[in-house]
């Protein structure tokens, strides 16, 4: 079995675009490395950042999470975001899923927060 874990953004204003962009290229060379990382796609739909990646396991995802530029920049999504969400799961096959599948997780038994507007 393969462990599946999807998050997405939405950014309070265009305004954070510079700044997540930056942080998403340091978390890029950071999950790169990561160990027991089998696959990741990124995406950007509706005003969404979107995130997908395929681990060996569970614990593997969560050491990259909990560790280096992404733990540095997980608090910091609160005040850039409207709005984040994340849906994991373990499926059966080493490939990523389509976006529906992630789609449909998402609104099925995805976790989901809101935040305050934009305040300047």
């Amino acid at each position: 079995m393969f462990f599946v874990s999807s998050t997405y953004i939405q950014l309070k204003s265009p305004l954070y675009i510079p700044l997540v962009m930056f942080y998403l290229l340091r978390t890029a060379l950071q999950v790169e490395r990561a160990s027991g990382k089998l696959n990741i796609r990124y995406r950007y739909m509706d005003r969404k950042y979107w995130t997908l990646s395929l681990w060996q396991d569970e614990a593997s995802m969560k050491a990259y999470r909990n560790q280096g530029v992404h733990r540095q920049v997980m608090p910091k999504l609160s005040k850039w975001s409207s709005e984040a969400g994340f849906v994991n799961w373990y499926q059966e096959s080493a490939k990523l899923p389509d976006w529906q599948i992630v789609e449909k997780r998402m609104q099925e038994t995805g976790r989901r927060q809101q935040f305050g507007h934009f305040a300047g």
